[in-house]
């Protein structure tokens, strides 16, 4: 996501309704876009099935799984761009999906999920689109990865969506969803959901 644009309001606001109820909350906002992250190569995959939940390429990828694993709760947005999540984003879930499926899905499970768990909330928006698809992409991807996002009580259920200006959607009411969300993890973490 860009900074300062809809999709880093909504992740901030999320923040802040959790700082609201929780004062000593620490956190940090990671920018995907400014990370180094090189697309996935899939035909290393005896790599990632015979290493636990590691890939053969070094980049900035290890560096957000690692602070991704240190948290106890995760807030992960991404707009929708042309049907899926901006190339520099899909290229990151992409990666991080492949080393915990090949791992897994070769029958390793020896080493469970470093994030088996993990509450998140998701937040997706698009400009034109439904912004229901990139919750349904992040929802996958949160569940791929042994994560348990963080359900709504309320449309749309999957985390907090926008579309178009947020400010202005009286549809998905963001805003109001973003309060919700930000409950729902304080909830999740202060009962142990990690």
């Amino acid at each position: 996501m860009r900074k300062n644009r809809h999709t880093d309001t909504l992740v901030n606001h999320v923040i802040r309704e959790m700082q609201s109820i929780e004062s000593c909350l620490e956190f940090d906002i990671v920018y995907i876009v400014e990370q180094n992250v090189h697309p996935c190569r899939v035909m290393c995959s005896t790599y990632c099935s015979t290493h636990p939940y590691q890939c053969a390429i070094a980049d900035d990828v290890d560096v957000t799984l690692t602070r991704m694993i240190k948290a106890d709760a995760l807030v992960i947005g991404t707009p929708l761009y042309f049907r899926a999540p901006p190339a520099q984003f899909q290229a990151w879930a992409e990666r991080l999906i492949s080393r915990f499926f090949f791992y897994e899905s070769q029958g390793q499970s020896a080493v469970p999920s470093p994030l088996k768990g993990k509450p998140c909330g998701l937040i997706g928006v698009a400009e034109y689109a439904n912004p229901h698809q990139i919750l349904e992409y992040l929802h996958d991807f949160c569940t791929v990865l042994k994560m348990r996002p963080v359900l709504l009580d309320t449309f749309p259920y999957l985390g907090v969506a926008g579309q178009g200006n947020v400010e202005n959607d009286i549809i998905f009411r963001p805003f109001e969803r973003a309060g919700d969300l930000a409950r729902g993890i304080v909830n999740e973490v202060n009962q142990g959901g990690t």
